[in-house]
């Protein structure tokens, strides 16, 4: 069976409506989420040294039964005619596709992918499962079973090739889904909001929390660098979202919380998010392959931390006077 791509989506209360579904997604999600991209990311950087761009406008071609029109491509992609050149130039000079020119209209390129490019698609899926396997716990049958349904659910995130063959490679095709609703996500909260992806997490988190927490505590619950922590809560803070606080008996721990426009800011981010989430990731996904997404945050995540609490408490456990 090919293993590919968790796609992370994590807690989504998913309640069903006769028309729709209404989702409550929470920090864990996004947890999830930037775990499985950068495992793919990772997969991707080892296998290959085309981009992600280039590598989806490749593994989108290999669905395509015979040469798509480049305008055709980049429609179906969302990309700009610029950066599509740009990915084609490149994956031609790789022998990975071949262009022609149209049957009607010279001036028409069509692109097709050789069977170089098929071949190196198949071996960078490898390097793919490889790396989603090296960041979650596969060992554990159940875990394992769980990542495999939500690698085979976000491959369908991303709509088909009309007429094209049947779908291959989940986790390559998961990873340009879970790449271009990064990107969307970034840009729709950065829309909304004014803010960046990271400040919205730190948001979310502290308003899950409903109280102070420590800099570097919120880095580790969302498994974010703390570098990166620190610099979102210094712009959270400019922009009068949150405040620090200093505990009187501990000089060097920092705390912060929301402040009431943090609060505020809070529920317009989790709107967007659930917005998002209901009319761009689910879409295409049917209730199973929800839940099965669902199920990465929820369970293999969680437990994921639970180890790690239990790692440090055995080490404190085992010290010993110096």
């Amino acid at each position: 069976m090919n293993y590919h791509q968790p796609i992370c989506e994590e807690t989504m209360a998913a309640k069903r409506t006769t028309d729709d579904i209404q989702f409550n997604l929470d920090s864990t999600y996004f947890v999830a989420f930037e775990m499985a991209h950068e495992a793919l990311r990772r997969g991707l950087a080892q296998g290959s040294d085309l981009n992600i761009t280039q590598y989806r406008v490749l593994t989108k071609l290999m669905q395509a039964s015979k040469p798509v029109p480049q305008g055709e491509l980049g429609r179906l992609l969302g990309m700009k005619p610029n950066v599509l050149t740009q990915a084609a130039d490149a994956l031609a000079s790789h022998g990975f596709i071949r262009r022609e020119a149209g049957p009607s209209d010279g001036r028409t390129r069509m692109l097709s992918i050789t069977k170089d490019g098929e071949n190196h698609v198949a071996t960078v899926n490898e390097a793919i499962i490889a790396s989603l396997y090296a960041f979650f716990p596969t060992d554990n049958p159940t875990y394992r079973t769980i990542l495999e349904a939500a690698v085979a659910a976000s491959a369908q995130i991303e709509p088909p090739l009309d007429g094209g063959r049947p779908p291959r490679f989940p986790a390559s095709r998961s990873l340009t889904s879970i790449e271009l609703v990064r990107q969307e996500t970034e840009r729709t909260l950065r829309e909304a909001t004014g803010a960046s992806f990271n400040e919205c997490r730190i948001v979310q988190r502290l308003g899950e929390l409903e109280r102070p927490e420590r800099v570097g505590e919120l880095a580790d619950q969302l498994m974010m660098s703390p570098v990166n922590a620190a610099r979102a809560v210094d712009c959270l803070t400019q922009r009068g979202w949150a405040r620090r606080l200093k505990s009187p008996t501990d000089k060097k721990a920092v705390y912060v919380e929301l402040t009431d426009e943090g609060v505020y800011e809070g529920f317009l981010i989790s709107a967007t998010m659930n917005d998002l989430a209901a009319t761009r990731l689910w879409a295409n996904l049917t209730a199973a392959q929800r839940e099965a997404i669902e199920q990465v945050g929820h369970v293999v995540v969680a437990d994921l931390a639970a180890q790690k609490r239990a790692r440090e408490q055995a080490t404190l456990e085992a010290l010993i006077p110096a």
